[in-house]
């Protein structure tokens, strides 16, 4: 297991000292759609979204499990507020990997920049041309997005003569380059702040992108200025850790909730619900699928780090067994809320119940591709039985 030192410590205990605020808070995140702005001062200025920015620039390095430990703290406070915490950090990571020039860009004036990404939706148009690229129409998903100083947009360039698909890439773009549009209307997490942008033939010079192939693992052009194994993982692996961390949490705050309710709850015929053996089965059910994902994300990171460390790379059945359990860890939490459920009862039914957020904010999780059971169990299946991936870029 990784060794977790005292300023790590410090900040595990710093986000678990957040989490009653964060449950005061959750109801206003989810009826304003994006988390309070004081949650996002908060998480600012105790450094959690520099966790795994480089250290030339003031931030910590840390290895990949600090995400989970962290977004699983927070999570049992506000699911959103763990979204947008995770997503965050995750720029400065893959900014991290990036070429030197375009880390001074960012960070030069102002370490603190806040990077958001974003997915392009149906006629959404990128094009080659002298220098860069010129990219037009809506992206989505950007999760975040109103507090961010940029946009990493993931956006699919055209190939070059003889090339027969398009490339996926990472492009810089400054909060200048596009309009905040109208938000997603997600029922869960509905406090990440996720809006579409609108970018009008905005040109993006060609140092600003840089495609995912490069980001794969092992040595990238960031790391020849930032040293740490952090910077060797592949984010389009290791990076779904940004969707289970929150689901992790969102189960745990599940779990304490209902411990806590039943042990002070009677049934209508006054009997200790405490007393029950289902109410006692459900408890323990859930408990052990919650403690099981927990292992299961940590284990995958030691895993990453440790051959992130020696500079070798990751083999594909690696990969895809990473990206597997990643979704099965969000599937048993999902288990795990469901199991939970029938003990909340009728109020549960009410639209303000705590329950029935958690219980909206997991699902919602479980929705990502990149944590979607169906996706990543069937590419995983087929490299262990010998067939190629459905999925390149992993």
């Amino acid at each position: 297991m990784t060794e977790i030192g005292v300023e790590q410590k410090q900040m595990i205990d710093a986000a678990r000292l957040m989490v009653p605020t964060l449950r005061k808070r959750a109801r206003k995140a989810e009826s304003d759609r994006v988390i309070p702005i004081e949650t996002l001062d908060e998480l600012s200025e105790q450094g959690f979204f520099r966790i795994h920015q480089p250290e030339c620039y003031g931030g910590r390095a840390w290895d990949i499990s600090m995400m989970v430990r962290l977004g699983s703290e927070l999570g049992q406070g506000c699911g959103s507020s763990s979204w947008v915490f995770t997503n965050l950090a995750a720029q400065n990571w893959i900014l991290g990997m990036n070429y030197p020039e375009v880390q001074e860009e960012v960070w030069g004036n102002n370490p603190a920049a806040l990077i958001a990404s974003s997915f392009p939706i149906k006629g959404a148009k990128v094009e080659r041309t002298d220098g860069g690229i010129i990219a037009d129409g809506f992206w989505s998903f950007g999760s975040g997005i109103v507090f961010a100083d940029w946009n990493n947009l993931q956006v699919f360039v055209p190939p070059k003569s003889g090339a027969q698909e398009a490339e996926h890439h990472f492009a810089l773009v400054q909060r200048a380059d596009y309009t905040i549009g109208s938000e997603n209307h997600s029922s869960g997490l509905a406090g990440i702040g996720s809006r579409m942008i609108h970018l009008d033939n905005v040109f993006i010079p060609e140092y600003r992108t840089i495609p995912s192939s490069k980001l794969m693992g092992g040595s990238s052009p960031g790391s020849e200025i930032n040293p740490s194994p952090l910077y060797r993982l592949a984010p389009l692996t290791m990076g779904a850790k940004v969707f289970s961390s929150p689901a992790l949490g969102i189960a745990k705050g599940g779990l304490a909730m209902i411990e806590e309710n039943l042990r002070g709850r009677n049934t209508v015929g006054n009997a200790p619900m405490a007393e029950l053996p289902t109410a006692q089965v459900r408890i323990s059910e859930a408990g052990a699928e919650i403690d099981a994902a927990e292992a299961l994300l940590l284990k995958d990171c030691v895993e990453a780090m440790a051959i992130a460390e020696t500079g070798s790379l990751p083999e594909i059945s690696e990969r895809s067994t990473w990206r597997r359990n990643d979704a099965f860890a969000v599937q048993l939490c999902v288990r795990a809320m469901e199991r939970l459920n029938p003990l909340v009862g009728a109020r549960g039914l009410k639209p303000e119940n705590e329950f029935l957020r958690r219980f909206q904010d997991v699902h919602a999780v479980s929705l990502r591709s990149e944590v979607a059971w169906d996706i990543q169990a069937l590419d995983a299946g087929r490299i262990k039985l010998g067939l190629p991936l459905l999925k390149p870029r992993m």
